[in-house]
C-alpha cells in the first residue's frame, strides 16, 4: 500500500498530449488556409525595404506554432503553476489574435488592422514570456521566438505597411504613401 511519502516525487498525471495540440494546430490554422497565402495585397502595394521573402514566413511560423504548441501543453499540463489562469487566457489571446489576421490582413487587405493583430500579438508574447520566465522557465524559453518575430513583424513591418500603403477595408490612404 501506497502512502503519502511515496508519491512526493511522482510526476502530475499529463492528460494534454502532442496529438492534443496537433489538432488544436489544425483547428486554429483551418480559416486561414480557405483564404491563402498573397505576396502583393492588392495592385501596387508596396513592401518594406527589409521584409523577408515570402516563403520565410510560413517557416518561421510554423516553427513559432510548435513552440506555442508546446508551451500550451507545458501550460495546460502543470495544475500547480502559478497564475495558470493568467496564462491560459494569453494564450488564448494570442491564437484568437492569430486566427483573425489572415481574415484581415490577406483576405480584406488590411495592413492597418494586420498591423494591430501583430502589435498585439507581439504585446501577449512579451508579457507572456516575462511571466513564463518566473513561473515555468521552459515555456518562458519557447516564448522567445514568437516575442523576437512579432517584435520585427509588428514593430517595424506592420507599421512600415500600415504609414506607405492604403487600407481598403478601413477605407484609409497611406499617411506617408
Amino acid at each position: 500500500m501506497m502512502n503519502s511519502s511515496d508519491l512526493e516525487g511522482a510526476r502530475p498525471s499529463r492528460p494534454f498530449k502532442w496529438w492534443h495540440a496537433i489538432l488544436f494546430w489544425a483547428l486554429v490554422n483551418a480559416p486561414g488556409a480557405f483564404i491563402g497565402w498573397r505576396e502583393e495585397l492588392f495592385p501596387a502595394y508596396r513592401v518594406p525595404p527589409l521584409r523577408p521573402p515570402g516563403f520565410v514566413f510560413p517557416v518561421v511560423w510554423l516553427f513559432i506554432n510548435v513552440c506555442m504548441l508546446a508551451t500550451g501543453l507545458r501550460i495546460l499540463n502543470r495544475p500547480d503553476m502559478l497564475r495558470r489562469k493568467v496564462h491560459i487566457g494569453l494564450q488564448a489571446a494570442f491564437w484568437i489574435s492569430f486566427m483573425l489576421f489572415p481574415y484581415f490582413y490577406f483576405a480584406k487587405s488590411s495592413s492597418i488592422v494586420g498591423g494591430a493583430l501583430t502589435i498585439l500579438i507581439f504585446a501577449i508574447a512579451a508579457t507572456e514570456a516575462r511571466m513564463l520566465w518566473r513561473d515555468e522557465r521552459i515555456a518562458g524559453a519557447l516564448m522567445l521566438p514568437l516575442f523576437v518575430w512579432a517584435g520585427f513583424a509588428g514593430l517595424y513591418l506592420s507599421v512600415w505597411q500600415a504609414l506607405f500603403n492604403p487600407d481598403p477595408y478601413l477605407g484609409l490612404a497611406a499617411p506617408l504613401g
